[in-house]
């Protein structure tokens, strides 16, 4: 090795990955907080205030396209 390189160990690297899931989860649960609170200024039906609840649900397990996807899937129609 040579001199002042610096070990990674996998551990290492599983705290860093801990730690970014722990940023996504908090950036994740302020933006539900953003959005939920500037619903109120708009009326909104029950219907489609579950709609979104369910649409923040389905982006905290990972169900979503990102912009590329998007773009592309459009492009093909």
């Amino acid at each position: 090795m040579e001199r002042g390189a610096k070990t990674v160990t996998l551990e290492m690297v599983y705290d860093e990955v801990k730690k970014l899931r722990e940023e996504v989860h908090y950036l994740e649960d302020l933006l539900e907080a953003v959005l939920l609170r500037g619903l109120p200024e708009v009326e909104l039906s029950p219907e489609e205030l579950e709609e979104i609840r369910k649409s923040i649900e389905e982006m905290r397990r990972g169900e979503y396209v990102n912009i590329e996807e998007l773009e592309e899937a459009i492009s093909r129609t």
